[in-house]
């Protein structure tokens, strides 16, 4: 896996990009009203902290961190621990933010280079900025590879993990599954709009495998 990883980072510039969501069985992220803890269970959730303990960094947009105010850390199960990366155009984070306490792990703050870094000084001490020449998910991975990221884990928002995938940026996906049916029309959904209007364009998925964690399910998978 790290030698994959490496590969990929010396041929393409950026790292091996993992998408992860949990999910019902119906596809949905959250309920019409954005609770969604917790959809997954608890061997599940153990699962994804291992996951994180085996990429350099892990990537979330601004509105995860204004939503569910994650660690993003693998509890203790790496050391060091990966890089919370914090993507965000506008810089309009919570003061309070659990993400803010570097003496667990590094933060590191990426915003397009448009943004005000007067912005950030409102913030706690002790975490990284990264200034990219736009707010595309790609240049995030360029900027990321030359600090020796090999792979890295986006645990982001549809609207970010849609542009994530359209540019290049995804190679493999993580998808656990709870055996629940949440509905809703308007229920949040892991994938934002992709722009396909037929299904020659649709993207195809292979080297599949599923696993089951309890009552849950794993699917693995790399985009062709």
């Amino acid at each position: 896996e790290q030698n994959k990883s490496f590969l990929h980072r010396v041929s393409t510039g950026r790292p091996w990009g993992i998408l992860k969501w949990g999910m019902s069985f119906d596809g949905r992220t959250a309920l019409t009203n954005g609770v969604s803890k917790w959809i997954t269970n608890e061997t599940s959730r153990d699962w994804v902290h291992s996951l994180r303990g085996t990429v350099d960094a892990v990537i979330v947009g601004g509105g995860t961190v204004r939503t569910d105010d994650p660690l993003l850390t693998s509890r203790g199960k790496s050391t060091p621990e990966p890089i919370r990366v914090v993507f965000s155009r506008s810089l309009e984070l919570p003061s309070n933010a659990r993400v803010w306490d570097t003496s667990i792990a590094r933060t590191l703050i990426a915003f397009p280079k448009e943004t005000s870094e007067d912005l950030l000084e409102s913030f706690p001490e002790g975490f990284e900025k990264l200034s990219l020449p736009s707010s595309d998910p790609i240049q995030l991975l360029s900027g990321l590879a030359k600090k020796d990221c090999n792979s890295v884990l986006w645990e982001c928002g549809p609207r970010l993990a849609s542009l994530a995938i359209k540019q290049g940026c995804i190679q493999e996906l993580a998808i656990m599954m709870s055996p629940k049916l949440m509905g809703g029309v308007l229920a949040a959904t892991p994938i934002a709009e992709l722009g396909f209007t037929s299904m020659s364009e649709v993207i195809k998925l292979s080297r599949y495998e599923l696993k089951a964690f309890d009552d849950d399910l794993l699917l693995r998978a790399t985009l062709l």
